[in-house]
């Protein structure tokens, strides 16, 4: 007998997603995922899953003061288990101490790569919720939230691969996607398993964005520039005037790496904490730059967006992009330029569509509430909420 929730009892739920990588989106909708979570009667943690060499990947490349902020954000809001380093340390962990809910996602957890040995990008690892026991009451629920690909071909791993990420998918009571290309990917490994697609958890915090707009007004207008350096220093002062001519600053954002956008009218330092994040995008007055999370922060709030997208250079290779993906459900995939076109791309031309949205927040208000209510359903529905 599978594991249902009500309202009036709180339940185990372990997540595992990438909550504590030191990337702001990443921390972020590991944070809606236990609001939504925690909003349906359980109690989460998130399975502190962290292969010894992602670990080493970002002490090499981001600075310590950044790390720490996101480690203290992991700290403040996000409860984890003990330490998982692999699939064998998960298998203990959950024989050990059992949950009521396992939930995969969101983000690039269903990334895979035949070519490495680290933990998290070989078949099986945690993120596919295999080697959880039955337990010796009702069995526990495995939920999909809005996992995702990135892109990655799983159809061409191993047959053994394969295999198994079939009777993972099977295996589980809901199953959700970010992007279409994920959903795609499933369809190949297993064509009897039924997706659904939902968007990024990120969207489930629109409340707080939104509220943080209202009550923390900038004192000033000011534009958000976050190329990591694609656009060089001439090409970032040719926009930064144009913003200027008609009364905004341009503000470049690092990144964690710590890459900025040279020729900005202002520059954030490092240390960010993530809500500082948050806070400095929701409260400007637009968006251009080429990451995920940061477009949908704009869009949440209602701001006009550019995306320079990384993860697409052709019409042939759009529906690999997940910022491409939601910026259709905007009607702003003419906003959103594929890598091959950067070269071409000039500051008139990205300032033009910019100030060319800036009477579209009713409209993106509508598709945000829409699709942060998608995720609220699924959820509702797959975990029974309510249900006796």
């Amino acid at each position: 007998m599978r594991c249902s929730v009500t309202t009036e009892s709180r339940q185990k739920a372990y997540v595992l997603t990438h909550h504590w990588v030191p990337n702001f989106g990443a921390n972020l909708q590991a944070l809606g995922t236990r609001r939504l979570l925690e909003a349906r009667g359980y109690d989460v943690k998130f399975v502190d899953f962290r292969p010894r060499a992602l670990v080493e990947k970002y002490n090499r490349s981001i600075p310590e003061a950044q790390r720490k902020a996101h480690a203290d954000f992991v700290d403040e809001y996000l409860p984890q288990t003990a330490l998982v380093e692999d699939q064998a340390g998960f298998e203990r962990l959950v024989r050990d101490a059992a949950a009521d809910l396992f939930v995969t996602g969101s983000d690039a957890v269903f990334r895979l790569d035949q070519a490495s040995s680290r933990a998290d990008l070989v078949f099986p690892n945690p993120y596919w919720l295999t080697g959880i026991p039955d337990g010796p009451g009702a069995e526990p629920m495995k939920v999909a939230l809005a996992p995702s690909a990135m892109g990655v071909n799983l159809s061409r791993m191993d047959a053994t691969a394969r295999e198994g990420m079939a009777r993972a998918l099977r295996s589980m009571d809901g199953l959700s996607v970010r992007d279409s290309w994920t959903s795609g990917q499933i369809r190949r490994i297993a064509p009897d398993v039924r997706t659904e697609i939902i968007p990024d958890p990120v969207f489930s915090l629109r409340k707080l964005i939104r509220e943080t707009r209202r009550e923390q007004p900038a004192e000033a207008p000011y534009v958000i520039v976050n190329t990591q350096q694609i656009m060089d220093r001439s090409w970032i002062e040719r926009f930064s005037r144009l913003a200027e001519a008609e009364g905004y600053r341009t503000l470049s954002i690092p990144t964690p790496e710590g890459q900025i956008d040279a020729g900005a009218i202002s520059t954030a330092d490092l240390p960010i904490a993530p809500m500082d994040w948050l806070k400095l995008l929701a409260r400007s007055s637009g968006y251009v730059g080429v990451r995920f999370h940061p477009v949908v922060v704009a869009l949440s709030a209602g701001l006009p967006v550019v995306s320079l997208d990384l993860y697409h250079g052709s019409p042939l290779t759009v529906r690999r992009s997940k910022t491409w993906l939601i910026m259709k459900e905007f009607g702003l995939t003419k906003a959103c330029h594929g890598h091959r076109w950067h070269r071409w791309l000039s500051p008139e031309k990205v300032w033009t569509q910019i100030q060319g949205q800036r009477d579209q927040a009713a409209q993106k208000t509508e598709v945000v509430d829409r699709l942060a209510q998608t995720i609220e359903n699924y959820l509702d529905r797959v975990l029974q909420v309510g249900s006796p």
